[in-house]
């Protein structure tokens, strides 16, 4: 091949991506988007944990260990209780991460293990803060602290990552699927076809979903299954209430990617949008990094983060065993994206038949 040839077809490559009104802008933002969210809305630090108290003594003693936890800016006490149950129940329902139970007789710290780095880090935090009071008081009681792991007493890594993974899968398989069905459609040509049926815009949309929603239940049952057998997760939950609950993820991811599928023009476009979409959706979840060490005006981009809240019922049900009663507002919340995400795709595809 010539050099004046290869110039050449560089120079229309590069014409076709530039007019390409879709594809350049995702070429350009996607990589300041990535540097973003890696850069400021990831941390490893830990500030602020919701803690509970539980005090039963009241001494000079006892006061230098709270306020050494307020002024740490580690902790932040949320209420004071009066039983182990009402510390205990607190940490299952999610509003706190510890409970410091000051008795008669010693030093009592109940974590939430769900999270096994959270939880490690939240332990040395208290060993460290404690030990500096030991040392620094005049009259030190000579209390060793009893630490207690509720939920992961072991902390697993393992137990932690399968639920957030089975989210993950899901997420990444429904939507890349969802997202080249109509597009491909339009590349072969076949989309006419579809145009000139007597469906409806909704019979079309349910018929395209409905297939790989039940590829999206058969990988549950298939990650699950591995996570309980071969890497021995627990799984104390109930079934059925995580199937009910993965219905409106997987609506959400559909519908999601069914969205991007009428929008793009093609495969290449539905496919870099659909992993633009997902970018985020992995680094804001809670997967791997706690919503609570992000910024608070990334924690607030957090709510629309729909496996955010598919992630927690996940490890609530493996790890707690809990199911509507505390789980409830994530899966209303579910399903609320569920229906939104296809109602904008029925009315997408309305608009494109008009």
């Amino acid at each position: 091949m010539k050099k004046t040839h290869l110039v050449a077809m560089l120079k229309k490559e590069f014409c076709q991506i530039r007019r390409d009104r879709r594809l350049f802008p995702l070429i350009i933002f996607a990589p300041v988007i990535q540097l973003f969210l890696f850069g400021y809305a990831v941390s490893l630090d830990i500030k602020e944990i919701p803690i509970v108290i539980m005090k039963e003594k009241q001494d000079s003693y006892t006061n230098e260990i709270l306020l050494s936890l307020v002024s740490s800016n580690y902790f932040v006490i949320k209420e004071n209780v009066h039983s182990l149950y009402e510390v205990e129940n607190a940490i299952l329902r999610g509003r706190v991460k510890a409970g410091l139970i000051l008795g008669e007789n010693g030093i009592n710290i109940v974590i939430d293990g769900s999270d096994n780095n959270t939880a490690a880090l939240i332990e040395g935090y208290f060993e460290k803060i404690l030990a500096e009071e030991l040392n620094t008081s005049i009259e030190p009681p000579g209390i060793i602290p009893i630490f207690k792991i509720l939920f992961n007493p072991e902390l697993k890594t393992v137990n932690f990552m399968v639920p957030g993974v089975t989210g993950l899968v899901l997420l990444i398989i429904t939507m890349v699927l969802a997202s080249a069905i109509l597009v491909k459609e339009k590349e072969i040509g076949t989309i006419e076809h579809i145009f000139v049926t007597p469906l409806s815009s909704s019979e079309v949309i349910l018929g395209k979903l409905l297939p790989f929603m039940i590829i999206g239940f058969f990988d549950l049952f298939l990650v699950v299954a591995a996570g309980i057998f071969i890497f021995k997760t627990p799984f104390k939950g109930n079934f059925g209430f995580l199937v009910f609950t993965t219905f409106p993820f997987i609506l959400t991811t559909l519908s999601l990617g069914i969205f991007i599928s009428i929008t793009s023009k093609t495969q290449q476009q539905a496919v870099m949008t659909a992993f633009m979409v997902m970018l985020p959706n992995l680094v804001l979840s809670g997967f791997m990094f706690p919503v609570e060490n992000m910024p608070p005006v990334i924690q607030k981009l957090t709510y629309v983060i729909p496996v955010k809240y598919y992630i927690i019922i996940l490890r609530s049900i493996f790890l707690k065993g809990v199911g509507l009663k505390i789980l409830w507002r994530e899966t209303v919340i579910l399903f609320v994206f569920g229906f939104t995400f296809l109602f904008l795709s029925i009315s997408a595809f309305k608009k494109k038949l008009s």
